[in-house]
């Protein structure tokens, strides 16, 4: 698994072995077991890339090779020559004779409006991402976005990359696109909040545009046109992992781990269940911590996801660096004691231990244990588990506490 500060050499050396481990006895649809071997790709697979060879048309995603037949975003058709390293995509299916389909799967897409030193704006978010001369990017460009989430639910940039919308791909000049954490819904105004700065008006969106059900905390996927800092969607499409086909293998963030080391969250969208039978490579289960970066491969069993092997990043990072000025501090908590206070509206209540008053929130990806509902939590008393967002305590877990 790569390290992002490490892509450029690690590109250089598989540019060097003719893309990944890829070689003349392999079918272009491999990894490396790590004597040496090939091994087989996942069923599926959702990542960010390595490296890209367009001479032999290769593409290496997670450390698995590829042979591209084709490059597609939306329903938009581009060119294996638009692929670079850290372009987070989707490869589908088993190994077609003539190539993979290799989907862009952009955290953001549209245009540039303003560039700084060591930041630019697109779609009214600043972003800390030096836009450096060589990646010839201006303002009014239209470009995609890779990006991992962050403490504070903002955007990790892994990388920006240009497409020219006037003479190559005039279609997607119109086209936005924003992926985030859903905030602040108003049913009744029909606007949500992505991030900290983008409002999401989707009250001229048709229901049947909107694929899921919106709630705070969902992780949705936006798609419309821009007014100011407003985006006026089209379509909305709430992003989860429970649709995953068996051994599909996704990289991401760490955004939860229970106190039990049974279960933790990936990129805010969804849960993966650790059993006995769950293989840990390059770390332990001890180092499953919130920010870790690592790549979970699992199978469906019932209404779970359960993980069948999770492995780290090379240098296990937590994310916790702060040397962009685009991530923030990773924080859970744990409380017990008797939920009062309860609110409808805002889905709040409060649990006061040691005589300090603690507001916990409710959202899409909490889960109620022993029959509780947040309808029926009132005067209960009840342990929490949760993380820290925007200075939020977010409740993951929820159950009954049986110590009198």
């Amino acid at each position: 698994m790569k390290k992002v500060a490490l892509v450029s050499t690690l590109a250089l050396i598989l540019t060097a072995c003719g893309g990944g481990s890829d070689n003349s006895s392999d079918n272009g649809n491999s990894g490396d077991n790590g004597n040496g071997g090939p091994v087989t790709a996942p069923a599926a697979i959702k990542g960010t890339i390595d490296s890209v060879n367009t001479a032999q048309k290769k593409v290496v995603v997670n450390g698995y090779s590829y042979d591209v037949a084709d490059v597609v975003y939306g329903d938009t058709k581009l060119k294996i020559n638009d692929l670079q390293a850290n372009m987070m995509v989707q490869i589908d299916g088993t190994q077609r004779v003539a190539g993979v389909q290799v989907e862009l799967e952009p955290t953001i897409a549209g245009q540039v409006s303003a560039i700084n030193v060591t930041t630019f704006v697109v779609n009214g978010m600043t972003l800390n991402f030096t836009l450096t001369p060589d990646m010839d990017i201006e303002v009014n460009d239209w470009v995609m976005v890779s990006s991992l989430p962050t403490a504070d639910a903002g955007y990790k940039v892994l990388s920006v990359v240009k497409f020219d919308i006037e003479t190559e791909y005039p279609g997607l000049a119109n086209n936005y696109e924003v992926e985030g954490r859903l905030s602040g819904l108003d049913e009744s105004a029909r606007s949500f909040k992505l991030g900290a700065a983008v409002t999401v008006d989707y009250s001229g969106t048709e229901d049947h545009n909107i694929e899921g059900v919106l709630a705070n905390g969902q992780w949705v996927e936006v798609e419309g046109t821009m007014t100011g800092s407003t985006l006026e969607a089209t379509s909305v499409e709430v992003e989860d992992y429970k649709d995953l086909a068996n051994d599909t293998e996704v990289e991401g963030i760490v955004t939860w781990v229970d106190a039990q080391q049974s279960a933790f969250e990936l990129n805010y969208q969804g849960r993966f269940v650790i059993n006995e039978h769950t293989k840990f490579e390059d770390g332990l289960k001890k180092d499953l911590k919130q920010g870790a970066l690592v790549e979970v491969t699992s199978v469906k069993q019932g209404a779970q996801q359960v993980a069948t092997e999770v492995e780290f990043d090379d240098d296990n990072s937590t994310g916790d660096d702060n040397a962009n000025g685009n991530i923030g501090s990773w924080k859970e908590f744990e409380a017990e004691g008797f939920a009062t206070s309860v609110n409808a509206i805002d889905k709040s209540f409060v649990i006061t231990t040691k005589g300090k008053a603690m507001t916990i929130y409710v959202d899409a990806k909490t889960q109620f244990e022993d029959r509780l509902q947040f309808d029926t939590i009132d005067q209960q008393r009840i342990e929490v588990e949760g993380v820290v967002i925007n200075g939020q305590n977010i409740a993951r877990e929820i159950e009954a506490d049986d110590n009198d």
